[in-house]
């Protein structure tokens, strides 16, 4: 008997140090585990139409937008000689190719908390040049958080207008089955946020993207917008005031700034285990808006003449000028690849798997291993009530008891 107590003693301790041991795995060894891998390296590929709509050389609207193919290659490597324990550094290189229009590289770089992925103020993140060191500390990049839900917002960093967006669930179409995974669906869209500095400087590089015109220049967008600057003078030339046409030569003869201006939308679909991107389309379109600060002093001038169409109708349309939709300069729509799906799915995968490891089966493992211990633990204690006192303390005694009683 006491070698059954012993036992039940022994499958009791062995049980509690397991439980124990699930508790701290999961408080100690996940943390640990869990994080943004140092040896990453991929290059997803995506394809799309790059569409022109003004002409590069004068920047005068074309009558029939021109469309070409458009390649985009991205590199994202981990820096894993620059990253440690808690911080990852991971190098971007975008490749863009369209026609003979497009041939652009863009370098950025993220320091990301290995952890909770989110990226983190460190002078190593900037984009693209490394003078241009950015602050994306609390937004996401490149990689949504470990157990990505559609029911969360999570906020992005975009360098091309050094800000943030939201990303959100995708309520149409909120999961899919792609190369063999479950993905999450997400969507965003934002219109009109003007251009960063350091974009708009990158963007000069292959795009000729003026900072200002000249009213003769900006003649042709003008009148898209409804104002027929040439007709306009034509009708009120024969009314002006000496005052009005030495102003009105003046606001001429002083250039226009222009304001650039992104509108993007997409959709992507996140594996939500590990917050890896599988696929991802994207549609963006930069458009420019002239900035006229002499604007109030010409709506002033065109007030003296309202008995002159042209006058009144150039009035309506230049009061709707700070917020008409910007003249489109160019857009581009693009998704990943097939190819690039499936490669890119074999690779978040195994990080899948690594995590769920981590996180799923080793703990469920532990606590299997506890719980038989218990069970056999509880077993040899029931069995050992089960026996008569008599017997446990004369094991000999069980001979003269017939076998049904036995049993």
């Amino acid at each position: 008997m006491k070698s059954i107590q012993r036992r039940t003693k022994i499958a009791g301790v062995v049980g509690v140090v397991f439980v124990a041991a699930a508790v701290l795995w999961w408080a100690v060894a996940v943390p640990k585990l869990v994080k943004y891998p140092t040896d990453l390296d991929a290059s997803p590929h995506y394809a799309g139409t790059f569409t022109v709509y003004v002409d590069p050389a004068t920047t005068a609207p074309l009558a029939t937008p021109l469309d070409l193919p458009l390649t985009v290659d991205r590199h994202i490597q981990a820096v894993g000689a620059q990253s440690g324990a808690n911080r990852v550094v991971v190098d971007e290189t975008i490749t863009q190719h369209a026609g003979s229009l497009v041939n652009t590289t863009q370098h950025n770089v993220y320091v990301m908390d290995r952890s909770t992925l989110q990226n983190v103020a460190d002078p190593r993140a900037y984009a693209f040049d490394p003078a241009n060191v950015v602050d994306r500390s609390g937004a996401y990049r490149l990689n949504l958080p470990f157990d990505t839900s559609t029911t969360s917002t999570y906020t992005i960093y975009k360098n091309e207008i050094a800000g943030t967006y939201v990303m959100r669930g995708d309520l149409t179409e909120p999961t899919t089955h792609e190369a063999g995974l479950d993905l999450q669906r997400f969507q965003t869209s934002v219109v009109d946020a003007p251009l960063s500095p350091a974009y708009l400087k990158e963007l000069g590089k292959s795009v000729s993207l003026p900072s200002s015109l000249t009213l003769d220049q900006l003649k042709p967008q003008l009148k898209t917008m409804g104002v027929d600057v040439d007709a306009l003078l034509a009708a009120m030339t024969p009314y002006l005031t000496p005052d009005d046409l030495a102003t009105l030569t003046q606001i001429a003869a002083r250039p226009i700034g222009l304001q650039y201006l992104l509108s993007f939308g997409g959709n992507v679909a996140v594996e939500p285990t590990t917050g890896a991107e599988v696929d991802v389309a994207v549609t963006e379109s930069i458009g420019a808006r002239p900035v006229m600060p002499d604007l109030p002093a010409l709506q002033t001038i065109l007030t003296h003449y309202p008995n002159v169409p042209e006058a009144a109708a150039a009035g309506q349309a230049l009061a709707k000028l700070g917020t008409a939709p910007p003249v489109k300069l160019f857009s581009y729509h693009y998704q990943q690849t097939p190819a690039s799906v499936a490669d890119i799915a074999h690779q978040v995968s195994s990080m899948r798997n690594q995590v769920r490891l981590a996180k799923v089966y080793v703990p469920i493992g532990l606590s299997i291993v506890a719980l038989l211990c218990f069970g056999f633990a509880a077993a040899t204690f029931l069995l050992h009530r089960r026996v008569p006192l008599d017997v446990r303390h004369e094991p000999h005694a069980l001979e003269h008891i017939p076998e049904r009683e036995r049993v």
